[in-house]
């Protein structure tokens, strides 16, 4: 699908040409629509878009902001499990990576795999040799829901952490009894892809 769409920076004049971008999530429609160029004035994240060049509308959106993980402050089995496929020498206390704050693809697109052809291509332009930066890893902040963690999985993502518990310690310390008791599910996991991998195919 994206090898018929235009690769650009989504702005105003992108949105208007387009008529505008809508996805299944009313929030992300609101980012994509409005919230993305105060995101960007701000140097917290960029949005791109993939726009089908004959139909001129956008398929799939998504933002990336510099991001890092901290190896040196996760439980040694996630620290082990990371830092397995990096030399000795190379290993840090972080390792640079880039957050895909938002992903969507358009309600007129859905059930075609684009977004498995979005991360493709947010994989494929860290590992390009005109890149800008280096970068390990790509991170996301899953939302809590099967059907994303699904998505993720299938696209060789893994989750950072064992379990929820687990990482809820690890952002915010540990529960109080109380805490335990009243425990809900947390609204997002850690997930990351090590972009290794595809230097080694």
């Amino acid at each position: 699908m994206l090898e018929r769409c235009e690769f650009c920076e989504l702005n105003e004049e992108v949105l208007r040409e387009c008529g505008g971008f809508s996805c299944e999530d009313k929030d992300i429609t609101e980012f994509f629509t409005k919230e993305y160029a105060d995101y960007a004035y701000q140097l917290l994240g960029k949005s791109y878009c993939f726009v089908e060049q004959e139909e001129r509308r956008i398929v799939g959106a998504f933002t990336v902001a510099n991001s890092s993980i901290r190896a040196d402050l996760l439980p040694n089995s996630r620290r082990n499990k990371l830092n397995r496929n990096i030399p000795n020498e190379k290993r840090r206390p972080q390792y640079p990576a880039v957050l895909v704050g938002q992903l969507a693809v358009s309600e007129d697109y859905k059930g075609l795999h684009v977004g498995d052809e979005l991360l493709d291509a947010i994989k494929s332009w860290f590992i390009e040799p005109l890149n800008k930066t280096g970068c390990r890893y790509v991170v996301v902040d899953a939302l809590n829901y099967p059907k994303v963690f699904d998505f993720y999985l299938r696209n060789g993502f893994k989750f950072l952490f064992a379990t929820e518990e687990e990482e809820w310690t690890f952002l915010h310390g540990r529960r109080t009894a109380k805490e335990e008791t009243a425990m809900q599910p947390m609204h997002t996991r850690l997930m990351y892809f090590d972009l290794i991998l595809l230097r080694t195919e």
